[in-house]
């Protein structure tokens, strides 16, 4: 049992919001213009969470491909991503009901994620759970993103809140080591994009399998 939050925090993809195929979508457009085939959506799951840089190396690397401008093609992936950001996401089982049930406690709500600020906004707008948030830190907000502790020091900070008085919810290892990091408890859900490993094997201090489950531990 976790002691009642002031705070909670909450990862985006695969936490939050089912978002692979749209991501799969623009990376394997992104390939194709460069005359690559596509990647399996399986594959491309497991290389969700760093960011569209680090994606953009796994999946030139997977080619084989040493000739094509990394930084130019992320470029390339993040403009057609953002054409495409709300395509077919959508969020999971209870994501906007447990929110509704936090806010409604009073419990201050934080994002952060490594998914860039204009990709994040414009999916939250479309989801209608932007307005739940008191405070959205992405990976373009900062110098560092996730793993590194600061995106969760900022945002407990802006909430005027203690770390250690809350807990951060998400799906990966990344995670994880976010929230050890910046020493607060952890939750992880059980369906999300952890590299293709059991989330077990990050020790979380709990584990979900759909986030309505979050209530049930303070409650």
């Amino acid at each position: 049992m976790f002691t009642y939050p002031t705070w909670v925090g909450f990862d985006l993809d695969g936490t939050l919001v089912s978002t692979a195929e749209d991501i799969a979508y623009a990376l394997n457009t992104t390939l194709n213009h460069y005359y690559l085939p596509d990647i399996e959506l399986a594959l491309v799951k497991t290389w969700i969470g760093n960011g569209t840089t680090k994606l953009t190396e796994r999946a030139l690397d997977f080619h084989n491909n040493t000739n094509i401008d990394r930084a130019e093609a992320t470029r390339l992936l993040e403009t057609i991503y953002d054409d495409c950001v709300t395509r077919s996401s959508s969020l999971f089982s209870n994501a906007k009901a447990t929110l509704q049930s936090l806010h409604q406690q009073r419990i201050k709500l934080a994002l952060v994620t490594n998914k860039n600020t204009s990709h994040t906004h414009k999916l939250l707008e479309h989801l209608e759970i932007k307005a739940m948030f008191d405070t959205i830190v992405c990976a373009d907000t900062l110098k560092k993103k996730k793993p590194d502790p600061l995106p969760l020091y900022i945002s407990v900070n802006n909430m005027n809140c203690e770390v250690q008085d809350g807990f951060y919810v998400g799906d990966s290892i990344n995670d994880v080591t976010t929230a050890r990091n910046a020493g607060c408890k952890v939750v992880t859900v059980d369906y999300g994009y952890n590299h293709g490993n059991p989330i077990s094997q990050s020790e979380p201090d709990a584990i979900i399998s759909d986030l309505s489950e979050v209530l049930a531990l303070f409650n």
